[in-house]
């Protein structure tokens, strides 16, 4: 169970909304990690904007997307 459980749609303003709206279309679906960030309505533009930024195909290769969430992982200690 989670602690949290996000920003529902139903409660969810109108920049909110557009917000879910851009994510669902680039993802497929809307993450809960999005929803809990739409709490604060500037963490949740800032983390789309870069998301959508970093997804872009020019912004670096894939190989060296995956090498830097690999270094990131083993930074924070992730257990992959």
């Amino acid at each position: 169970m989670n602690r949290i459980s996000g920003i529902q749609d139903h409660e969810a303003g109108f920049r909110t909304r557009q917000i879910f709206k851009r994510i669902k279309r680039r993802l497929g679906r809307l993450p809960l990690s999005a929803r809990i960030r739409a709490y604060d309505h500037e963490l949740l533009r800032i983390s789309e904007e870069m998301s959508a930024h970093t997804a872009k195909p020019t912004a670096a290769a894939p190989k060296l997307k995956e090498l830097a969430q690999l270094k990131v992982a083993a930074m924070v200690g992730c257990p992959f």
